[in-house]
């Protein structure tokens, strides 16, 4: 029972902070991860972690993925390749330079310091839908632009995340 009463916690929680955003002309999706701050650990307390909340998460990531696909035009995703992957490929080198240029200065070893710059070159396809969506900007130019944009480099962070692991784990067998 103690998990029913958080879910419905977190249920009206989110439907209520969404829509005080979605009042203000802000997207719904801030107040819905405000939610999660607010009542979470880092300041309620309310919710902790655990094997039921993380099971309904992937649940929920699986399903915003799928809306992101389902809203996805693919005739604009290809018209607009090369300035999505142009896009992209800079999202993915900024951020890997600058946050880890910015935590090796912060005293952090070269290798977690490309890590930190490499994590931070992810974007988040499904909040890019919904952001995009809400303000109905989903299928036009610049809309598809960063929703490829935003696919492709999360396909980059994810390929260059792999090579790091694979690479600084041998590194480290050498050593």
């Amino acid at each position: 029972m103690h998990f029913l009463g958080e879910l419905i916690l977190i249920l009206i929680a989110t439907v209520l902070l969404g829509q005080l955003f979605a009042r203000f002309n802000m997207p719904a999706v801030i107040g819905q991860l405000l939610s999660g701050i607010v009542l979470g650990p880092a300041i309620l307390g309310l919710v902790k972690p655990n094997d039921i909340i993380s099971l309904f998460s992937e649940f929920g990531v699986i399903l915003l993925m799928f809306l992101a696909g389902l809203e996805s035009d693919l005739d604009l995703l290809k018209k607009y390749f090369k300035l999505s992957f142009t896009v992209a490929s800079i999202g993915v080198i900024l951020p890997v330079i600058f946050m880890g240029l910015a935590s090796y200065l912060f005293g952090m070893k070269t290798l977690e310091a490309l890590f930190i710059g490499i994590v931070f070159a992810a974007t988040s396809v499904s909040i890019s839908v919904v952001v995009l969506q809400e303000a109905n900007q989903l299928h036009t130019r610049a809309g598809t632009a960063i929703l490829g944009a935003a696919v492709v480099d999360d396909i980059l962070a994810v390929v260059v995340l792999s090579l790091f692991t694979t690479f600084s784990h041998e590194a480290e067998k050498a050593a």
